[in-house]
């Protein structure tokens, strides 16, 4: 069987094609829809719900197009259905697939038959910009800002939206899944809460270097960090309220240089508004978390935030994790995403009572609420890319 879906054409040939011409894509969850809409950021993108089914009839009527992402998933037969498809799809159109078998022989049949790129779901924003986005557009994906640990910043749009409690079992969830070291970064110096929601008590050492760089050295972590377990560190403040603080961009870039040279993750819960000082945090992280909750003042301030990082740090970064989902007295799911534009990136439900007694308890609540560990493993997948072992040995396979 020979099907002959793309031409295969240096990316400086065909470049300024493809920005000229759109980018379709047909995918049948929420999740794949916004880790394409991220990757692909910049090009003349259309998302449309389907499978490689809805895909063949626009086909049959409309080729005005570069490229062509369709989902595979649940196809019985995904080989007839790629027959058909090559049957209406005009040779010089890029076609991707998105499916669920993992198997590497599957993946090589469809190389051999002009398929350009094959990526098993769930699919992550990076793995669109990594994988993906090269070989699509011909273009190639923003480098890593320099090396270092994975900066992911959580950023609440309204007081008492949970932002500091998805920051510190987030992060804990994040060396529970992928056994590497995570700092908790708490900028907020003054009434800050998450060494009362882990029941510590921080020392001066994280406003000292945040003020003035020149002091904080490689014993820094050793004064102002405090362990919350083996692999997660706490570092934060306690400042008095009336306290004259003097915070200073090189601090707060020479403090998240530190921390990144000794853990791979960096969670940093960001204080809003974000003064100037706080933009390299914005800056470096590969994830910016904006969280609210289903209240007209979270969706006012929601997109004035996704505005401000878009500003500092480019709109690729920016997440929208819709927090207590379906809260009683919340606004309908049907007017957050009108106001938001589109579906919310994430989706926490509301869990009871549970949380706030964690808090009253100064323990994690992933210890104390069941559920919340399952609601947060789409977000640590799409911050790691790590979803199952299975996958692992999938990416080793084929060297992505």
């Amino acid at each position: 069987m020979s099907v002959n879906m793309a031409v295969v054409t240096p990316p400086e040939e065909t470049t300024s094609v493809v920005t000229r011409n759109r980018v379709v894509c047909f995918v049948d969850d929420e999740l794949s829809a916004a880790a394409l809409r991220k990757g692909l950021d910049g090009s003349n993108l259309v998302i449309r719900r389907g499978t490689i089914r809805h895909a063949t009839r626009m086909l049959e009527t409309d080729t005005d197009l570069a490229v062509l992402v369709t989902d595979i998933s649940g196809i019985d037969d995904p080989f007839t259905e790629l027959e058909r498809l090559a049957g209406v799809c005009p040779p010089d159109v890029r076609v991707a697939l998105i499916g669920d078998n993992r198997e590497i022989t599957f993946y090589r049949e469809l190389m051999e038959l002009g398929v350009t790129e094959y990526l098993p779901r769930p699919i992550t924003r990076d793995m669109v910009l990594d994988q993906l986005r090269p070989k699509l557009l011909g273009d190639v994906a923003a480098a890593q800002v320099d090396r270092g640990g994975h900066v992911v910043s959580i950023c609440g749009a309204q007081g008492g939206a949970g932002a500091t409690s998805i920051a510190i079992n987030l992060a804990l969830q994040l060396a529970e899944t992928t056994k590497a070291k995570v700092a908790l970064l708490d900028l907020h110096l003054q009434n800050g809460e998450t060494s009362v929601m882990l029941g510590l008590r921080p020392g001066p050492g994280l406003r000292i270097a945040l003020e003035n760089p020149m002091r904080a050295d490689t014993l820094f972590l050793e004064r102002a960090g405090i362990d919350v377990n083996e692999k997660v560190c706490l570092i934060s403040a306690d400042e008095d309220l009336d306290a004259q603080l003097d915070i200073t961009e090189a601090g707060v870039r020479h403090v998240l240089s530190l921390l990144r040279q000794r853990f791979n993750y960096i969670v940093v819960d960001v204080p809003v508004p974000f003064p100037p000082s706080i933009y390299p945090v914005i800056k470096t992280s590969r994830h910016v978390l904006v969280l609210l909750e289903a209240e007209v003042t979270g969706l006012r301030n929601a997109h004035a935030l996704r505005t401000a990082v878009t500003n500092i740090a480019g709109k690729d970064r920016v997440f929208t994790l819709l927090n207590r989902a379906n809260r009683a007295g919340g606004l309908p799911k049907a007017t957050i995403v009108k106001a938001l534009g589109a579906e919310p990136d994430m989706v926490i439900p509301d869990l009871g009572k549970g949380m706030t007694q964690a808090v009253n308890l100064g323990i994690p609540a992933l210890k104390h609420v069941s559920g919340l560990r399952r609601h947060l493993a789409p977000i640590v997948r799409e911050i790691t890319g790590v979803g199952s072992q299975r996958k692992s040995r999938w990416r080793r396979l084929l060297r992505l």
